[in-house]
C-alpha cells in the first residue's frame, strides 16, 4: 500500500559516518549497478515478449476458426495495421495487436498480403489468420457476396450485376431445381399447396463467379455449398430432435390444413418443413442467439392447440416477413405494420397464399421465404424447448423478448417501442 512507503529520506535520521575515498570499491559498485540494470532490462524484455505481449496486451484466439464464414476484403494500399483492424472488426481475430504481433514475429510477412476477398472464419488465431491471407490460393479476384436472408430474386439480381448474365437466365435455370443438384428428398411429402423452388437452397456465401459461367453453373455451385453445409450441420439426421409441442393435439383435425405432420400416427417433420422454418428464422431473427428460440415459436404456432391455450383459432405462422415475401415476389414493395393500412385485414386475406394469419393458410408455406445461413439452418433442427407463441425484437442489439400469452406479448411490444424497435 502507498501508506507503507516513507515520505522522508531514511538517511535524515541515520547516524552520520566518516566518508573516505575508495576508488576500487566505487568501480566495483558501479559495475554491479550496470550489471543489475542489464539483468533487469533483459528480464523486462523477456517478460514483455513472453508474458505481457502474449497474455496482457494482445488477446488472441486459438485454432483455425469456429466454422462461421466471414468474407474479408483487403483493399489496395492497405497497411498491415489496416488489415489487422479490419480482421478485428469482422470478428476474425481477437485483437488487432495479436495480428500485428504475428506479422512482426514472422518477419513482417503481413506486408506480403495481396488485395482481394478471402473466405475466412470467425475466431481464428492471429497466426492462422495470417497464414490464410498469405496463401495465394485463398484469394478471390472475382468475388461476389450473397448475404444471409437474400431471397432468390435478390440473388439473381446480385449475380446478374456482378457477371452481366441476364436475370432471365437465372430464372430459367431455376425452373428445374433438381437439375441444379437439389436432392429429391427435399420435395417428398408435399401437399398440393407446396411448389418446387430453389428458394432456401442458394446458400449465402462469397463466391468467385464471372461472366464466363452460365447461370445454371453458378446456381449449381450455390446448391453444392448448401449440400455441404447441410451435411456438416447434420440437418437431416437431426430432424428427430424436433418434437411435437402438444402430443395430445392433432392439428390435422383443423379445417384446411395444408401440411402432413402425422405419418402412421407418428409425428413427422419432412426436410422441407424444417427448411421453411429456417428461412423464417433467418428473416425474423435479430441475433443468432435467438434463432433456436424463434424456431421453437414457429413449431409451437403450428402444433399447439391455440384454442385450448386461449390465444387464437389459427395454427398459422403469423409472420410479417412471410406476407412481405409474397409482395416482393410479385414485384411490389414491402410494407411494415406501422404504416397506415388495414394490416390485420391484409394478413388474414384468404385469397393471398402469403397472408400468414389467414386460417385458410394454416400450416406450412408454398415455399421457403429466404436463403438461410448455417446458424438459422441449425436452429430449425435444434430448437430451444418452450411453450412461447410470440416474440418481438426489443433491443438495438437484435435481442428479442418472448411470451406465451398475448397480453404478455403486448407488454413486450411496449418495451420494444420504448427502445425504438417497434
Amino acid at each position: 500500500m502507498l501508506g507503507d512507503f516513507r515520505t522522508e529520506d531514511d538517511r535524515a535520521v541515520a547516524p552520520r559516518r566518516h566518508r573516505r575515498k575508495d576508488s576500487g570499491s566505487s568501480l566495483i559498485a558501479m559495475t554491479l549497478v550496470v550489471a543489475l540494470f542489464a539483468i533487469v532490462g533483459f528480464g523486462g524484455w523477456w517478460a514483455y515478449n513472453n508474458v505481457i505481449k502474449d497474455y496482457f496486451i494482445a488477446d488472441d484466439y486459438t485454432g483455425e476458426g469456429n466454422g462461421t464464414e466471414v468474407a474479408v476484403t483487403v483493399e489496395e494500399g492497405w497497411l498491415v495495421s489496416d488489415i489487422a483492424s479490419h480482421l478485428y472488426d469482422e470478428g476474425v481475430v481477437a485483437s488487432a495487436k495479436a495480428f500485428l504481433n504475428a506479422s512482426e514475429d514472422a518477419g513482417d510477412s503481413g506486408t506480403a498480403i495481396q488485395p482481394g476477398t478471402y473466405n475466412m472464419q470467425g475466431e481464428m488465431s492471429a497466426e492462422s489468420a495470417l497464414a490464410f491471407l498469405l496463401d495465394e490460393g485463398n484469394r478471390m479476384t472475382n468475388a461476389v457476396t450473397i448475404p444471409e436472408g437474400f431471397r432468390k430474386f435478390e440473388v439473381f439480381q446480385r449475380l446478374s450485376e456482378h457477371t452481366g448474365v441476364p436475370v432471365a437466365d437465372f430464372e430459367t435455370a431455376a425452373e428445374d431445381p433438381e437439375s441444379l443438384g437439389i436432392d429429391p428428398i427435399w420435395f417428398e411429402g408435399f401437399s398440393d399447396r407446396q411448389v418446387k423452388s430453389v428458394e432456401g437452397f442458394l446458400f449465402p456465401s462469397t463466391y468467385e463467379f464471372d461472366g464466363e459461367m452460365t447461370a445454371a453453373q453458378m446456381l449449381t455451385e450455390m446448391v453444392k455449398r448448401f449440400n455441404t453445409e447441410i451435411e456438416e450441420i447434420g440437418f437431416l439426421d437431426s430432424l428427430g430432435n424436433i418434437e411435437n409441442p402438444d402430443p395430445d393435439f392433432d392439428p390435422s383435425t383443423l379445417p384446411e390444413q395444408n401440411f402432413q405432420p402425422e405419418t402412421n400416427g407418428e409425428f413427422k417433420i419432412y426436410p422441407w418443413m424444417a427448411l421453411q422454418i429456417a428461412s423464417i428464422v433467418q428473416s425474423e431473427s435479430g441475433t443468432p442467439e435467438d434463432d433456436p428460440k424463434i424456431a421453437q415459436v414457429m413449431y409451437n404456432k403450428l402444433y399447439l392447440n391455440w384454442i385450448e391455450h386461449a390465444q387464437t383459432n389459427c395454427n398459422c405462422f403469423e409472420s410479417e416477413a412471410i406476407w412481405n415475401y409474397g409482395r416482393l415476389l410479385n414485384g411490389e414493395e414491402a410494407i411494415t405494420s406501422d404504416e397506415d393500412i388495414d394490416w390485420n385485414g391484409l394478413m388474414r386475406d384468404a385469397d393471398n397464399p402469403w397472408a400468414p394469419s389467414a386460417p385458410e393458410n394454416a400450416g406450412y408455406l408454398v415455399s421457403a421465404i429466404s436463403n438461410p445461413g448455417a446458424a438459422a439452418l441449425s436452429s430449425a433442427v435444434n430448437p430451444e424447448a418452450s411453450d412461447d407463441l410470440f416474440f418481438v425484437t426489443a433491443y438495438e442489439d437484435g435481442t428479442a423478448l418472448f411470451a406465451h400469452d398475448y397480453d404478455d406479448h403486448l407488454l413486450n411490444v411496449d418495451i420494444a417501442r420504448d427502445n425504438g424497435m417497434a
